[in-house]
């Protein structure tokens, strides 16, 4: 039985199916739901900032669309969720998908992580499913990964 469920959200249609999926599990066993999106900084290179100096205007511009993009995906999510009876709690990190996703899941405890098969651009098309092949080698509990 799952009692904590994390799901990856990222605006793609088959992250939207993971969602669904995600939601559907909640429901049956009444576990709590938590959604993370992940900003993908390493596919930027113009996001490769030193600490140091400070990011440039088009790189700031580049950083700011990127947040509001995340929130906008988390909000989506949230509002699925509140339409389904479901409350969730979101998460938005910015790094490598696959590590950031399968670290909340272990500090959340979660007993299901689910993710979609591919990711939402064509970089993610390219490498068919990293993401997801991640979080399958690297979780530390069950992982439903939902195809297109």
């Amino acid at each position: 039985m799952f009692k904590s469920i994390l799901v990856a959200v990222d605006g793609s249609e088959i992250g939207h199916r993971a969602l669904e999926e995600a939601l559907a599990v909640a429901r049956v066993m009444d576990a709590s739901v938590h959604a993370i999106h992940v900003v993908q900084t390493g596919t930027y290179p113009t996001l490769i900032l030193s600490e140091l100096e400070p990011p440039d205007i088009a790189q700031q511009a580049l950083l700011d669309a990127l947040d509001r993009e995340a929130n906008e995906f988390l909000a989506d999510a949230e509002r699925e969720a509140a339409a389904a009876g479901i409350r969730m709690t979101v998460y938005k990190r910015w790094g490598h998908p696959g590590a950031e996703i399968t670290a909340l899941a272990q500090e959340l405890g979660a007993d299901l992580t689910v993710v979609g098969s591919h990711g939402r651009g064509r970089l993610d098309r390219f490498f068919l499913g990293s993401v997801s092949s991640y979080v399958v080698d690297h979780a530390t509990s069950t992982v439903m990964v939902v195809r297109g």
